[in-house]
């Protein structure tokens, strides 16, 4: 699993407004997803991230990209072709 690649879907899914969004819709499993949910979240890419024993969760109302995240976006633009063309996020990460 590329966590470069899990970091950039979970960023282009907020953009999109593609929330809530869980390990599950990622194909990840837990821990993979709430590391890459926590740096995100500590790095500052995103804000508005809920937590529920101790779980970061993405729902609907929350979580948005910072200036951070909008650049980290665009700074990997060359991802968004390939991100564009899967038939599922689950497939891409691997």
């Amino acid at each position: 699993m590329n966590k470069d690649k899990l970091r950039y879907a979970i960023l282009k899914e907020i953009f999109e407004g593609n929330i809530p969004l869980s390990e599950n819709d990622i194909g990840v499993n837990e821990d993979q997803f709430d590391d890459a949910v926590n740096f995100l979240k500590r790095e500052g890419y995103i804000i508005g991230v809920h937590y529920s024993d101790d779980r970061p969760h993405l729902y609907k109302l929350g979580p948005e990209l910072t200036e951070k995240g909008e650049n980290y976006l665009k700074e990997n633009g060359t991802w968004s072709k390939a991100y564009k063309t899967i038939k599922e996020i689950k497939d891409w990460i691997k």
